[in-house]
């Protein structure tokens, strides 16, 4: 394999062909998307570190019924995705009660003062808190289409749900979050 970043196509086809370079290519493309997936729906580092392996074996297993003309993002999507749901059905899934200390952890440093600093980092800990209030399958949705970028189809794609659904749940959990967030913005109506 060259260097160079592999198409979707490329890359799967080496992948079936037992190229392990490939399948590195592939974990180090994907290892973000999927752990933030599998963070966002689960809750926890270990959790998500889990649900990223067990996605990557399922991804080797069944590479070969994976469509090349295709990319590989909804696909990897898909899979991680219902391997959150099967964890999430096998565990009680507890309420978050807002950003853990491991979610701060990775909020990006400003150049902004202190107090400023402060305020953006107590808002984006109350978003959590109301993501962490939304159900798993709702946040994953807005992670994919808003997070990793997917088009409303490619979320469709790795949901194993309808384009009309996906448009449906995403204007639900937006218009739940904004609910939540009117009180704390002066938007109630």
């Amino acid at each position: 394999m060259a260097s160079t970043r592999s198409s979707d196509g490329d890359l799967s086809r080496a992948c079936r062909q037992g190229d392990s370079r490939a399948w590195r290519e592939v974990v180090q493309r994907f290892t973000p998307q999927i752990y933030r997936l599998a963070f966002r729906m689960l809750g926890s580092r270990a959790e998500a570190e889990d649900a990223c392996q067990e996605a990557f074996v399922r991804m080797h297993r069944s590479i070969d019924s994976f469509d090349a003309t295709r990319t590989l993002a909804p696909w990897v999507s898909r899979i991680a995705y219902h391997v959150c749901l099967r964890r999430l059905e096998r565990v009680a899934a507890q309420p978050r009660a807002g950003a853990a200390e491991d979610e701060l952890e990775v909020l990006p440093a400003s150049g902004r003062d202190p107090e400023r600093q402060a305020a953006a980092s107590e808002e984006d800990a109350l978003v959590e808190g109301f993501l962490g209030e939304l159900a798993a399958q709702d946040r994953a949705l807005l992670l994919l289409r808003y997070r990793d970028g997917l088009s409303d189809s490619e979320v469709a794609e790795a949901t194993g749900m309808s384009v009309g659904t996906v448009k449906t749940r995403i204007f639900r959990a937006r218009a739940r979050l904004r609910e939540q967030l009117a009180p704390l913005t002066g938007d109630e109506s």
